[in-house]
């Protein structure tokens, strides 16, 4: 069993515990300030300092100069613009606190850290947003941020919000927030990741490697089999092998679902907006709690042409669109029993605005 094959529940545990950890450590974490205990420490401690302290100075600590950072609505790659962003968000959202929900990790080759953080933040919009004006009301967003680690500082990062949920609280409608997204100028370097990122994925080309530990590579073949059964062959009626009768899944812009007839109809629905979606795992990490208890992250993307299924949409029938996605799963016995699923609809919405991915490029 390797030193990170148990690990402790991050759920909704009270902050001062999970900041001032009595234990000893469960990993090496190589090249690491001594205080982190293992990565969940070390992310939770880090996001605490930056966010919650609004130390956002202590970026230049935790991330690497050179440090691509991955959203659907932009792309940034240095810590000088990691900072800039983060005061934006601050200054629209000044008393933004983050709940960490889980952090779902491994040790990947060359003492390199893989890190899935799930956070829930509460937060007033008393600023100018990506979304717009203030709106002075108060909403709750839930966010996975996949990072690498190494030598004590994130060096890369996928990031994806649900802010369609979001806006939706903030008195913001979807048309409104991603027009007003449609705007920004996005870098050559965006563009070209989305584009080679559609491809890929329409090509059913994914990033995953073979890397995983014989303990958790069934749990690999869990995640591929989920998305291509599900969501590549939609055979729905498989879903029984996936999801407990009473699990309750959590998707983007609010949507729940109980149970297995609920859960069909929410992926089905979805998936009409895009009917030929290919969907493409890309990165699978693993915590194991106990014998019958794991927690596991996918990183994944969705690649194919629009579908409008409201006719207000319809403008953008047959256009590429591509979403990056993540999902949280806590799996007791076999099978999904929660399910936390996170993509950035008024960043895919904007980027069907602006013609993104490129109709050359798909």
């Amino acid at each position: 069993m390797s030193e990170t094959s148990i690990a402790k529940t991050v759920y909704w545990q009270p902050l001062h515990d999970m900041l001032d950890p009595a234990r000893n450590k469960t990993q090496t974490l190589a090249g690491f300030d001594d205080e982190f205990v293992d990565l969940a420490d070390y992310i939770l401690r880090i996001t605490h300092r930056i966010w919650e302290q609004k130390n956002i100075g202590a970026c230049y600590d935790y991330y690497a100069d050179f440090c691509p950072v991955h959203t659907l609505g932009g792309y940034a790659d240095s810590v000088d613009v990691v900072i800039q962003n983060t005061l934006k968000t601050i200054a629209a959202f000044p008393d933004r606190s983050l709940i960490g929900e889980d952090v779902i990790f491994r040790e990947e080759a060359n003492e390199v850290y893989y890190s899935s953080h799930r956070i829930t933040s509460i937060m007033t919009n008393k600023g100018p947003s990506e979304f717009g004006a203030p709106t002075g009301k108060t909403g709750r967003v839930t966010t996975i941020a996949d990072c690498m680690c190494k030598n004590n500082k994130i060096f890369y990062e996928w990031l994806m919000r649900d802010n369609s949920f979001l806006i939706a609280q903030l008195g913001i409608s979807l048309d409104d927030a991603a027009a007003f997204q449609a705007n920004f100028s996005l870098s050559n370097t965006f563009t070209q990741w989305i584009n080679e990122e559609y491809s890929r994925t329409a090509a059913n080309e994914a990033s995953l490697g073979d890397d995983l530990s014989e303990q958790d590579k069934p749990w690999g073949d869990f995640a591929k089999a989920w998305a291509e059964n599900l969501f590549n062959k939609r055979m729905f009626n498989q879903l029984s092998h996936f999801y407990k009768p009473n699990a309750a899944v959590q998707w983007p812009g609010g949507r729940q679902a109980t149970g297995n007839a609920a859960i069909s109809g929410m992926l089905i629905k979805w998936l009409a907006s895009c009917p030929d979606a290919n969907m493409v795992v890309d990165h699978v990490c693993v915590t194991h709690y106990d014998q019958n208890r794991v927690h596991l992250a996918l990183r994944w993307g969705v690649a194919g042409h629009y579908n409008a299924t409201d006719a207000k949409y319809a403008q953008f029938n047959q256009q590429p669109h591509y979403i990056l996605g993540a999902s949280h799963f806590e799996i007791e016995d076999g099978r999904i029993a929660r399910e936390w699923t996170v993509f950035d609809e008024v960043a895919a919405l904007a980027n069907l605005m602006r013609k993104l991915p490129n109709e050359a490029e798909a």
